[in-house]
């Protein structure tokens, strides 16, 4: 017999075991309070441990809205049990249950692209690490305002710089105060990062960074976990602060979204290397273009989408927009003004693809050119971001 359950308090040492057999890196043991222990879901064969995962469930910004939607880690299976589907079977489970939670979207950072692809997750973004020394930084010069240490204290000061910096954006996560105070300002050890809040004259806080320092046998670097900004000013105080670390470290790591232009602030080009942000699967396709929201636009048009791993999703959905609102229709089969995957689907409303490069690239059907023209109106914004990782 299968079955697919929460991991109670008593079983939490099966669970720390496989998570320390599958991973080279954990969260340290005292994240696990009994809030997120009862977030651990375990698959059983014949009373078996045979696997796990955790479910989170967030609100996730989108654009000028956000989204229902259920970030998924820890996932792992003993090896004497692999390929056999049960990581499959057991991800089908979460993702049944996260959409009956209400959830739109499953989120996760995969072990294996090609296995999650496969499933139907896809990649929801990129972002780039800027690799700089902090001579790039020394043209930055410092205006008037000061730096303070930040800690929990400061938990609503630097959310409401990180909100209003990244307002606009697909991806980041709504951070609720325990997310800050142990996924943010601690590492995955446990061990708390460097933070420091920038205020101006007047005392506002106007941007802040989250790092720690790595040191190696040659090499230390300035690894940033966060670096936000409210503006051009503020930004060049954290590169200020930065820069005045020249005889601390060798170069600092700088994770920024995809359309930041970092190097056209620099006098010669910083190393630059892209990554992936998260991959995400459409759990409910229809409630997901429900409650997506959509820039101003004006029009109507049918989407046919196919999946073939949560078969409610396939269909013809009429979407019709009257300033700004939009109305969803399930519609019986028949011939659409577009066509595409669930999978591509979520990388359009992520901003990941725009919709003529997914028609140019052959990943969505175009039978009506102004439908492709509505759709690219109504999906206009900033690419995606995310510092997270879980």
């Amino acid at each position: 017999m299968i079955e697919y359950r929460p991991i109670a308090e008593d079983e939490f040492e099966q669970f720390w075991a496989l998570d320390s057999y599958a991973f080279a890196r954990q969260y340290h043991r005292g994240r696990y309070t009994p809030e997120v222990i009862a977030q651990l879901r375990g698959l059983f064969v014949d009373g078996h441990h045979v696997a796990q995962l955790q479910i989170m469930p967030f609100a996730m910004q989108a654009g000028a809205g956000t989204l229902p939607v259920g970030a998924i880690g820890s996932v792992a299976t003993w090896p004497q049990y692999r390929r056999r589907g049960y990581a499959e079977q057991l991800l089908r489970a979460a993702c049944a249950e996260l959409r009956e939670h209400g959830a739109v979207l499953a989120l996760l950072h995969p072990f294996h692209h090609a296995f999650y692809h496969r499933l139907g997750w896809a990649l929801a973004g990129e972002r780039r690490l800027v690799k700089l020394t902090p001579q790039h930084l020394q043209a930055f010069t410092p205006v008037p305002g000061h730096y303070i240490p930040a800690g929990t204290e400061q938990i609503a000061e630097l959310d409401v710089i990180y909100r209003g910096a990244l307002r606009g954006r697909y991806g980041p996560l709504v951070r609720e105060p325990t997310w800050w105070r142990i996924d943010v300002l601690q590492t995955w050890s446990g061990e708390p990062y460097h933070a420091f809040i920038w205020r101006d004259e007047q005392g506002r806080g106007r941007s802040y960074l989250i790092y720690r320092i790595e040191r190696s046998t040659n090499r230390a670097s300035l690894v940033c976990r966060d670096i936000v900004a409210l503006d051009p000013v503020a930004r060049a105080q954290l590169f200020v602060f930065i820069a005045r670390h020249a005889d601390q470290i060798d170069e600092a790591v700088i994770p920024t979204p995809i359309d930041a232009p970092l190097n056209a602030l620099l006098p010669e080009p910083a190393s630059v290397t892209v990554v992936p942000l998260f991959m995400q699967r459409a759990l409910d396709v229809s409630r997901l273009l429900t409650l997506y929201p959509f820039a101003p636009a004006t029009g109507r048009l049918t989407l046919q989408i196919a999946d073939d791993w949560i078969a409610d999703n396939t269909g013809r959905y009429q979407l019709e927009w009257d300033n700004g609102q939009i109305s969803v229709t399930r519609l019986d089969p028949g011939e659409a003004d577009l066509a595409c995957t669930s999978a591509t689907l979520s990388q359009l409303l992520s901003r990941y693809l725009t919709s003529r490069a997914a028609a140019a690239f052959g990943l969505l059907a175009v039978t009506e050119r102004r439908a492709l023209g509505l759709l690219e109106q109504a999906l206009a914004g900033l690419p995606p971001f995310c510092g997270d990782y879980w």
